[in-house]
């Protein structure tokens, strides 16, 4: 882990909050030049001192970076996005309210949650490996008591407007989907926290690696989310849910059925569980129309039949909440993520109807798996296993200013038991795919060099600026192929237009 100091955490603190705040205190300021006027209005931000004072909203509003800098190391978590205004919900100032998307005003990072379970396996290397198949490195990894908060901050900060029924959110929220969902395909993340919301806060203590230059154009992450929408909805071995349209009442949709008679619903971690199943039930229920009795009434049946159901005053918090007026619907990513975990055995087969024109769901078919033999049990091993065992091998062997491995040919064929020729091919195509770098010195005391694209990007990131440029230098001398994949992280011209807030978002879908 990076040892952070002050003025570093201060250098995060305001590339995150990218000026949505006040620099300086608006009254009582300590730190502000004498000759310099206080600042105009700006947004707010919410900190919250431990994670069970976040869990019931007691947090302090702050509206200045000073106010940050005066809390250093006392926040676990808090908003990285600006909200248009903060308060507090009782005279005593001790809860607070305002951090709902629909106050939203400028989007300035994506978060994705890493929950490590206990017996899962999760490194901050295996957070990169990811990042390395996304094509964009993190700007900031912060480790947390239950694994890690992952932070891609916009180059310039992504404005909210209430156009088009808030469509600017929208936008952001599926580009926010696929980015978890990506990392989700090989990560245990939690897919169902709010996208711009509550997260872990930098401090001193907890950042595993802050990469500054690394920071995006919102337009390049738009671009890339919907590519990879299209990619998954055509991509047969990774089946998703597919709603059909309907414009019958929520309540009778045929997911309410199956999550009412689902009596194994449990509160997991990294799952959406019992309470948001209820929340969510209830948020139909009210767009329906329905009583908030009746409501109460079938959440209070349906958490009885629960093998390991909530308190009563957990059942009704949830149901006030869903009728409290902040909301107009069930969400439909919710939805998804509900029958994805929770869905009946009969929906993953074939859609089905509650009632004759109501919609239905085809839950998530990834359950489904065709057994292969085991590697152990077959007399040739496949490509991808191979490359598998390669990289693998790798990983152990590069360190900081060396990260090629000098060997032979016949000793990785030995030790990996490839035969030489499907060696030579799975070098050559892993080259071309930009997965690994090797070189090759014929003659005594030649070798082959092996570096793999992880090792290459990781050990530049990590050796000190001023001798980064004669770093690179240095490496593209024995991988000069490796010249696309540097290029690619680290010529990157940054944007400096700030139109965004200006096009026409209407015109703008991620799939």
């Amino acid at each position: 882990m990076q040892t952070v100091e002050s003025t570093e955490l201060s250098e995060i603190i305001s590339m995150i909050v990218k000026g949505g705040i006040r620099k300086y205190k608006f009254k009582n300021s300590k730190i502000r030049p004498f000759n310099q006027q206080p600042e105009g209005n700006k947004g707010a931000i919410f900190g919250f001192r431990s994670k069970e004072a976040m869990s019931v909203t007691r947090g302090i509003v702050l509206t200045s970076e000073e106010a940050l800098w005066e809390n250093e190391d006392c926040l676990t978590h808090w908003t990285p996005n600006i909200f248009r205004y903060g308060t507090y919900t009782d005279d005593r100032r001790l809860f607070v309210k305002g951090h709902k998307d629909e106050n939203l005003q400028q989007i300035n990072t994506f978060m994705i949650d890493i929950d490590v379970k206990v017996g899962q396996e999760c490194s901050g290397q295996d957070i990169m490996d990811r990042s390395m198949d996304l094509g964009f490195i993190p700007t900031i990894i912060l480790e947390t008591p239950g694994g890690f908060q992952v932070y891609y901050v916009l180059e310039n900060p992504w404005f909210i407007s209430n156009a088009n029924d808030y469509n600017s959110v929208r936008i952001a929220r599926n580009v926010s989907s696929n980015l978890r969902r990506f990392f989700a395909e090989e990560l245990p993340v939690d897919l169902g926290c709010n996208h711009f919301g509550i997260a872990r806060i930098p401090r001193t203590d907890n950042v595993l690696q802050f990469n500054p230059e690394m920071t995006y154009d919102i337009q390049t992450l738009i671009d890339w989310s919907f590519e990879y929408s299209a990619d998954n909805l055509i991509d047969l071995e990774r089946p998703k849910l597919y709603l059909v349209p309907s414009k019958n009442k929520q309540s009778d949709a045929a997911w309410v059925d199956q999550l009412l008679n689902n009596k194994q619903i449990t509160g997991e971690k990294g799952l959406l569980g019992r309470n948001s199943a209820i929340f969510t039930m209830a948020l139909a229920y009210y767009s329906s129309g329905k009583s908030i009795e009746d409501c109460y009434n079938d959440m209070d049946q349906f958490n009885s039949n629960l093998s390991n159901g909530l308190k009563d005053k957990e059942v009704k918090r949830a149901v006030q909440s869903a009728y409290s007026g902040n909301y107009h619907k069930a969400e439909q990513e919710k939805i998804d993520l509900l029958i994805e975990s929770w869905g009946t055995e009969k929906s993953s087969k074939t859609p089905f109807n509650k009632t004759e024109g109501t919609s239905g769901y085809r839950s998530h078919p990834s359950t489904w798996h065709k057994f292969k033999k085991d590697r152990s049990e077959r007399k040739y091993s496949h490509k991808h296993e191979w490359q598998a065992d390669l990289l693998a091998f790798l990983k152990d062997k590069s360190y900081t200013y060396k990260p090629y491995f000098v060997t032979t040919k016949r000793e990785i064929a030995e030790e990996l038991k490839i035969p030489s020729r499907s060696l030579d091919n799975v070098l050559k195509e892993m080259q071309k795919e930009g997965i690994l770098f090797y070189s090759v010195k014929p003659g005594r005391g030649g070798g082959i060099r092996l570096a793999t694209r992880n090792a290459l990007v990781q050990t530049i990131l990590n050796v000190k600026k001023e001798v980064q440029e004669a770093y690179v230098e240095s490496i593209l001398s024995v991988f000069p192929l490796a010249a696309k994949l540097v290029k690619q992280y680290f010529n990157k011209p940054k944007t400096v237009r700030k139109q965004y807030q200006q096009l026409q978002l209407s015109e703008w879908d991620t799939g």
